[in-house]
């Protein structure tokens, strides 16, 4: 795999993540802080599979599995919001019925176990660029591409616009920062914090819907494999900023893309599918250590 490759696989392995991420951005935007992304994307997945099956269309699965997801977070903020459920185990619940949900309904739909191959046909098309596909190495790396994968790249764009250009997202920051303060100057924090779940929701069934049609054009079983965790360790390495969120994503995205070429030069893929893992953990472990010794540094003494 050359440089170009790489940076292919790169661009559309780290889509799902940069999706997921960004729709767990608005939920901590609001002060809600859902690792139950990976779930939501996992219903995606299934949901997106699901409708494209039965409606020969994979724009109709995208259009399922967003709903899908949506209807699954807005199920994870009312009791989260309204009934004062602990969020983790609330996430925790999301996932699990996510993951046994989608496990027992292969088999009374599709009758089978395990996994759900679609036709070839049913998959979502790469889309050519005609005027970058000529230029040499940029063509390669950024054409070639499902629609998803563009659309996540103009929503990272989107999402810095609405958060810091639009009144809407002052409402968020501020939910976010003081529901209080917020509430008493007039912002419904309440009704911001559903809209956010919502969004939440939409892009995470978007995330899962690219993995589904556009990264393997079937469902396996738990096929989001720690995607949605990665998203969160993606977030918290940026510390919620959208772009530098997707910059992350892309760091993710390049390690997982690494993992595909090294595994397909022979290495050992037990050992090489650690990587994206240890990655998100070294990452999740760099702001506190980073903190604590410029902590260290500073109260050392100084010799004149």
């Amino acid at each position: 795999m050359n440089l170009a490759q790489l940076l292919h696989v790169t661009l559309r392995v780290s889509a799902p993540i940069s999706l997921a991420a960004l729709g767990g951005l608005f939920a901590l935007r609001v002060g809600v802080f859902n690792i139950a992304i990976e779930g939501f994307m996992l219903m995606g997945c299934f949901a997106a599979v699901v409708g494209t099956h039965f409606a020969a269309s994979p724009y109709i699965g995208i259009i399922c599995a967003m709903l899908v997801s949506m209807f699954m977070t807005l199920i994870y903020a009312f009791f989260v919001l309204n009934l004062n459920v602990d969020p983790i185990i609330c996430a925790l619940a999301s996932i699990s019925v996510s993951t046994g949900l989608t496990r027992y309904l292969l088999r009374p739909i599709f009758g089978t176990s395990g996994r759900f191959i679609l036709p070839s046909d049913l998959g979502l098309r790469s889309l050519n660029l005609p005027l970058l596909e000529k230029i040499p190495l940029v063509g390669e790396v950024l054409s070639g591409h499902s629609i998803i994968v563009y659309i996540s790249w103009i929503l990272v764009v989107v999402t810095y616009v609405v958060l810091y250009k639009t009144s809407f997202g002052l409402s968020i920051r501020a939910t976010g920062l003081k529901p209080e303060a917020a509430a008493s100057a007039g912002i419904p924090t309440r009704r911001v914090q559903y809209i956010a779940l919502s969004i939440n929701g939409l892009l995470c069934g978007l995330a899962g819907a690219e993995l589904a049609l556009g990264f393997t054009n079937m469902f396996n079983e738990g096929m989001t494999n720690g995607r949605g965790f990665t998203a969160l360790a993606a977030l918290i390495l940026a510390n919620s900023e959208p772009i530098a969120t997707f910059g992350a994503c892309l760091l993710f995205g390049l390690s997982e893309a690494i993992v595909i070429a090294l595994s397909s030069e022979g290495y050992a893929i037990q050992l090489l599918s650690m990587l994206p893992y240890l990655l998100a953990i070294i990452v999740a472990l760099l702001p506190p250590v980073a903190s604590r010794i410029s902590k260290l540094v500073k109260a050392t003494p100084r010799q004149s």
